[in-house]
């Protein structure tokens, strides 16, 4: 649950089953904040309820309405097409040699991105925008010959625009050596999710795919950098159709995407405050705050410092819960 997009927060809450009517087949069951996140406590002698995260004391009150504004309304939940990021980068492995090798299927030249955002009205939309860029393409360039240089830019860009879908995600743009990619509501607090675990899926493809075939062939390696963040952004026509006319996203969130992923440390993924406020619980105590070694001179509308996080070390082992209900 959100309260606006660019300085709202979010309730967590876990689904405790509690009885079952055989007979009807209705599953009666209670909702309860994630205990990892939230404690009930004691202040000026009323009840609160304290966000160990944010730090928030939330009324008892503002816990009840939240609860009545649930009633009889549906749980929603926004599956990623893939059960596990480890399997799906395994299961690419021989898909990867062959793209290395040439062996790729004829191109369709098909562009999803282009009709969804056709089909959106011009204005404002919510987005969680996801920057990566290729790190070690010029050492690439200049060790390999240029028809084997592309056959690798190209394989790259492929698996890791490949993934975007499989988290209900589009590819905006590719920027030569890297891409840019959004994924758009109808559910803004589930896409925060489903951009991080995109972005852990593309950095495992570059690690655990294409590396290791890159170093069978003693072929130097890549790397990647990778930048988050979310909010609100105008959907726009660009360009003259007597050349080239097209519906893009330009704001504030585009920007700041790409200037995070340009600090992130090298084979990190780091986020905006808007993209970590707005993660699951599982996924944020997976992430830490993050100052970039380059200058951030970047602030928040009310002049604040925009805070930068990152997902920890060792990331490619962690696995956050599967149950992440939202209304």
């Amino acid at each position: 649950m959100s309260k606006g997009r660019d300085t709202g927060f979010r309730i967590d809450f876990i689904i405790k089953p509690i009885a079952f009517d055989e007979k009807e087949h209705i599953v009666r069951f209670e909702v309860v904040p994630d205990p990892r996140r939230y404690e009930w406590q004691q202040v000026e002698g009323k009840k609160r309820l304290y966000d160990k995260l944010d730090k928030l004391l939330f009324p008892e009150d503002v816990l009840e309405r939240c609860m009545e504004a649930m009633k009889d309304k549906p749980l929603t939940f926004e599956k990623q097409e893939i059960d596990d990021a480890k399997s799906y980068v395994g299961s690419r492995r021989s898909r990867v040699e062959n793209l290395l090798e040439g062996k790729a299927d004829p191109p369709t030249f098909s562009d999803p991105s282009d009709e969804f955002l056709r089909s959106l009205n011009n204005g404002q939309h919510d987005f969680v925008i996801l920057s990566l860029d290729l790190c070690g393409s010029t050492k690439l360039a200049t060790t390999l010959s240029s028809t084997t240089y592309v056959r690798v830019i190209e394989t790259a860009l492929f698996e890791i625009s490949a993934a975007a879908p499989l988290f209900h995600g589009h590819v905006l743009k590719y920027t030569g050596d890297g891409i840019i990619a959004y994924f758009p509501a109808p559910s803004f607090i589930r896409k925060n999710d489903l951009g991080l675990d995109a972005a852990m899926t593309m950095s495992r493809l570059i690690y655990e795919a294409i590396n290791p075939a890159l170093a069978a062939r003693g072929w130097p390696i890549l790397g990647a950098r990778i930048g988050l963040d979310s909010g609100s952004a105008d959907v726009v026509e660009i360009g003259s159709p007597s050349t080239k006319q097209q519906k893009d996203i330009i704001g504030r969130i585009v920007s700041l995407a790409c200037k995070i992923q340009a600090v992130a440390p090298d084979g990190g993924i780091a986020m905006g405050a808007t993209t970590y406020r707005h993660l699951y619980t599982s996924w944020r105590l997976g992430c830490e705050e993050y100052t970039p070694s380059k200058p951030w001179p970047y602030t928040t509308p009310d002049g604040d410092a925009y805070k930068l996080y990152v997902v920890t070390a060792g990331w490619q082992d962690y696995n956050p819960d599967t149950v992440r209900t939202e209304r």
